[in-house]
């Protein structure tokens, strides 16, 4: 199965499986972006202060990491949007049903 048909069976199952997975994609997201920028910002000042022998030391790979943590992240967030669009277009396609089906009030 394709990455992209497993999103769009998550983002169209039913409400209690698309209600867990935002759960676990937000708690993945927080764990993922704990701490990250402040992350990538001491990693800069090192490599700027040290410059060569920091990237030798594994300042470039610790760079790489981060970024790496950085689309986790992002997947996290995409999978949490998917999931929350899906359940709101349910939603509303219910409260259409539900106008179309009650009728209307008569004149008084």
């Amino acid at each position: 199965m394709t990455p992209l048909r497993l999103l769009h069976r998550l983002f169209n199952a039913p409400a209690w499986i698309a209600f867990l997975a935002m759960g676990a994609a937000t708690a993945g997201f927080a764990l993922c972006s704990l701490h990250l920028f402040e992350m990538f910002q001491a990693n800069y000042n090192l490599i700027a202060s040290y410059g060569a022998m920091a990237v030798f030391d594994g300042g470039l790979i610790q760079f790489a990491e981060l970024v790496g943590w950085g689309y986790l992240a992002m997947a996290f967030y995409i999978v949490f949007k998917g999931c929350l669009d899906g359940l709101l277009r349910r939603i509303g396609d219910a409260g259409k049903q539900a106008r179309r089906a009650t009728p209307p009030l008569p004149p008084p």
